[in-house]
């Protein structure tokens, strides 16, 4: 890199280490268009584009790919600024931070019931002791939230015994840093399983003590992928009942009991099944 691109990032504030970022991302556009016969100073949007598949088809990591373009418009603004290009032709690129929503295998409401009732009813010799009993019990509370309530483990975390109103078949879902609070209903075939785990764990305040929620979660997915091959992970469920949702609430009630902040979060439900191409328009998104 030349000094005066060096004296510019450093005028504008970035550290040692955030301009050796730079650089090596830049080199690697640099390389690119080498490899490419593209001259880097005349690319076109198209040819900018090309780039960042090439480097989607390499395995790079979509937030890498968003780093690597922030790099590189610095580079052009440098450009545009020292008068050796008259437009930042990368400005008009805009890649969304992806959540990986998009699934595979998602699973009807039917699916999901049987899942859970599967899990419920295994029989009980496959718990021998009191403990792994009270731990069935549990889990089967668990995988029931899911199900039901389309929960995370975050918000397993701060589940409390007085957040289940068993009289009035409801439960209390305390927000957390990524979602809103709803209150849902509970369904018939949560009750009785609760019932007996509440009257097991009576001391406790909260409704599932323990430091990590996630591994809970992870154990249930577990064991339920032994009867259930089908299922993925916790995401897959979460993602299957909000879709499920969809198609019989309108999107503002659906982002209400899936507790999302943006109603964007719940829109992008609607959209698993795109097609390749749609994919890219809404990765590759040009401004104006």
């Amino acid at each position: 890199m030349t000094g005066g691109f060096d004296a510019y990032r450093e005028k504008k504030g970035y550290s040692e280490k955030s301009i050796d970022v730079q650089n090596s991302h830049i080199k690697r556009f640099k390389t690119w268009c080498t490899a490419e016969n593209v001259d880097p100073e005349s690319i076109t949007y198209i040819q900018a584009l090309e780039f960042i598949d090439s480097e989607r088809q390499r395995g790079i990591l979509n937030q890498t790919i968003i780093r690597e373009i922030n790099s590189i418009k610095i580079y052009f603004d440098y450009l545009v600024q020292s008068r050796v290009i008259e437009y930042n032709v990368i400005s008009r690129i805009r890649i969304r931070q992806r959540q990986n929503r998009i699934l595979t295998g998602t699973l009807s409401h039917q699916q999901l019931e049987k899942i859970y009732r599967d899990y419920a009813e295994l029989p009980q010799w496959r718990h021998a002791s009191k403990r792994t009993h009270q731990l069935h019990c549990r889990n089967v509370v668990i995988l029931g939230l899911l199900v039901y309530q389309a929960v995370t483990s975050g918000e397993l975390a701060r589940l409390e015994r007085s957040h289940v109103n068993l009289n009035e078949g409801k439960i209390y879902i305390p927000s957390t840093r990524k979602s809103n609070a709803r209150q849902l209903k509970l369904h018939a075939g949560q009750v009785v399983a609760l019932q007996e785990y509440l009257i097991s764990s009576q001391l406790d305040p909260w409704l599932f003590s323990g430091k990590k929620h996630s591994d809970m979660v992870a154990t249930v997915i577990k064991q339920v992928k032994k009867i259930h091959p089908e299922l993925t992970d916790a995401r897959q469920i979460r993602s299957s009942v909000i879709m499920n949702w969809l198609k019989t609430n309108n999107i503002r009630q659906v982002q209400y009991m899936a507790g999302h902040k943006s109603i964007r979060s719940t829109e992008q439900y609607r959209s698993q099944d795109l097609s390749n191409l749609t994919r890219q328009l809404e990765l590759f998104h040009p401004l104006g």
